[in-house]
């Protein structure tokens, strides 16, 4: 895992550097491409003026070009030197290339001249400028909308290709115009973007099959840590179960072989009295073994990938009630009192008898396990639409609500505090949510701590 954590943050650190690295080249680009328009710009109306130039001027009139042929015809005399020829075309190139140099600084004169009284848009043509840095993005894959505009030295805008104000943006980048002119007046072209959204997403597109990589490692080690740490609270429940189940089954086995010694063994006295005692501890003892064994296969359900039940039509009400009578002596022993309000009309729905009387049994046996002194439990039925619902509502202890949330858990347990009486295995509601999933129903439960629980059941009604 922490090998997992120091990946993370090694791939944020990479992301991180991954966007400045593109932001730098993006910016480097943008300025780049703002200077070479800016010098084609410049170098076009150098160009264009001395075209013009010329063109007024006549070239025959200032181009000086003797060539060496023409030279040497103006010059063939029999008794000509070598010498004496080299030395006169050195001196008419010299002439040639003094005259050449003369002419261009009186064209450069009168060019800065011109400049420096010309206005900036006689100089320069923005719109040209702005295709010109267009095409020069768009090589560069600069795609973004930007804004383009051009100010003076006292930042006031003569020129823009929007209605806002370049200010209001927050990535600008900023070229003179004829930066090498030593004029008072300077110009600035300004490209404006607001914001740097798409050398981010180049970044993120560059690193982004690592960090998938790592994204999808981080999931599968939470993954396999939550499965693991499941199966652990499994098992480690599991041996709990196993262990309480063991202890549990001796103690009867125990007193029933006991029992059964004190019969066999002639040495002792069998009065009325014993006997009767030794019967009453073999039937309770059998009676507790039965349960136990019964919780034993209880778990056989959660186990079994199929269903065990064996649904059939039947009337929930009469099946509650007997239940009721068969349960109404154990809670009258403990002083409690048991009421049903069986008001469904429609009680006929798909059941299995055996099943579903213990998933009742069981939570009959849930209240008076954690009963106070005088349990009062209520049980009723009734009809909503097409639903038929069971309601069995106690006064008992309640449930905290840290504890709600867990109590169909297979193996957990609800704590008691002090109440240290409260036996079993973390069985009985687990066992309950599934039986009555397997019934197409739900259970819902409501409880207060220090007040009572109430459960309740759906189960989907047959029309009769």
């Amino acid at each position: 895992m922490s090998v997992v954590i120091c990946l993370i943050i090694f791939q944020l650190h990479y992301l991180n550097q991954a966007i400045k690295i593109s932001e730098q080249n993006f910016s480097a680009t943008v300025q780049n491409a703002l200077y070479n328009v800016e010098n084609e710009m410049e170098n076009e109306e150098i160009k264009k003026y001395i075209e013009n130039y010329f063109n007024e001027k006549g070239a025959d009139e200032y181009i000086f070009d003797l060539s060496e042929n023409d030279f040497l015809q103006k010059n063939k005399t029999p008794n000509s030197s070598i010498t004496g020829l080299n030395n006169v075309l050195t001196e008419n190139y010299q002439k040639q290339f003094l005259h050449n140099k003369a002419l261009m600084d009186r064209v450069l004169v009168q060019l800065t001249l011109k400049m420096s009284n010309a206005e900036i848009f006689q100089r320069m043509d923005f719109n040209l400028f702005l295709e010109k840095l267009v095409t020069e993005f768009e090589s560069n894959g600069i795609l973004q909308q930007f804004y383009f505009c051009v100010k003076d030295d006292r930042g006031r805008e003569i020129f823009s290709n929007h209605n806002g104000d370049c200010r209001y943006s927050s990535v600008k980048f900023r070229q003179q115009l004829f930066p090498k002119e030593k004029n008072n007046a300077k110009y600035f072209v300004e490209v404006n973007f607001q914001n740097k959204t798409l050398s981010r997403e180049q970044a993120v597109k560059t690193v982004f099959p690592s960090i998938s990589i790592t994204v999808f490692l981080l999931i599968s080690v939470i993954f396999a840590s939550y499965f693991l740490l499941k199966q652990k609270k499994a098992s480690e429940q599991k041996i709990d179960f196993l262990n309480n189940m063991t202890h549990e089954l001796k103690t009867p086995i125990a007193s029933i072989s006991l029992a059964a010694q004190m019969l066999n063994d002639g040495g002792v006295g069998k009065s009325q009295m014993m006997l009767e005692h030794l019967s009453k501890v073999i039937t309770d003892e059998t009676r507790r073994l039965s349960i136990l064994v019964e919780k034993v296969l209880q778990t056989s359900v959660f186990e079994s990938r199929k269903s065990v039940m064996q649904l059939k039509e039947d009337d929930v009400n009469e099946l509650i009630d007997r239940v009721v009578q068969n349960f109404s002596f154990k809670i009258i022993s403990k002083n409690g009192k048991i009421s049903t309000s069986l008001d469904a009309k429609n009680a006929i729905s798909l059941v299995d008898d055996t099943h579903f009387a213990n998933v009742i049994y069981n939570l009959f046996e849930n209240s008076v396990k954690y009963c106070r002194n005088e349990l009062v439990l209520e049980i009723k039925t009734w009809n909503e639409k097409d639903k038929l619902f069971i309601s069995i509502e106690d006064n008992g202890i309640g449930i905290k609500k840290e504890d709600l949330k867990h109590i169909f858990e297979r193996f957990y347990r609800v704590s008691t505090g002090n109440l240290h009486n409260v036996k079993g295995f973390g069985l009985g509601l687990a066992y309950v949510k599934k039986i009555i999933a397997e019934h197409y129903g739900t259970i819902s439960v409501e409880s207060e701590f220090g007040v009572g629980t109430k459960f309740t059941i759906m189960l989907p009604t047959i029309e009769n």
